[in-house]
């Protein structure tokens, strides 16, 4: 995978004068079966994710704040801001992910895979290679 085969999705917003609706329902506004959903609240500016994933594939929506995600497929890095909670950021597996947080920022993350330790690259050096043995 490379940083080109990350994708932007919208998802439809139903407003009313009260609230607005927001919908990410699997194999329709996800384009996988959801298996794994977390949020991330950070309180204060923070930075987190430092790895990559083998198999799994990851959605970030930001519902609150503002997270810049960076993403890298170990030859070409790109940054994109999430700050809206009718966009997310389809990231695949083996790409390696970090996010700067703003203070009071709340990301959601739906994953393809359950939570699996082995399925984790965290050092940079074996994500890179890894990504030569692909």
């Amino acid at each position: 995978m490379k940083v080109n085969d990350i994708k932007n999705i919208d998802f439809s917003a139903f407003p009313s004068k009260e609230a607005s609706l927001l919908v990410y329902e699997s194999q329709k506004h996800v384009p996988f079966s959801i298996k794994r959903v977390f949020t991330i609240i950070a309180s204060e500016k923070c930075k987190r994710g430092f790895h990559a994933h083998k198999q799994a594939t990851q959605l970030l929506i930001c519902l609150q704040g503002k997270c810049v995600v960076t993403v890298d497929d170990g030859t070409s890095k790109k940054n994109i801001v999430l700050n809206q909670p009718n966009e997310g950021l389809l990231i695949p597996s083996t790409i390696w992910g970090e996010q700067a947080y703003e203070a009071n920022t709340i990301l959601m993350v739906l994953t393809d895979q359950p939570y699996d330790e082995s399925d984790y690259i965290r050092e940079y050096k074996d994500f890179l290679f890894f990504k030569k043995m692909e």
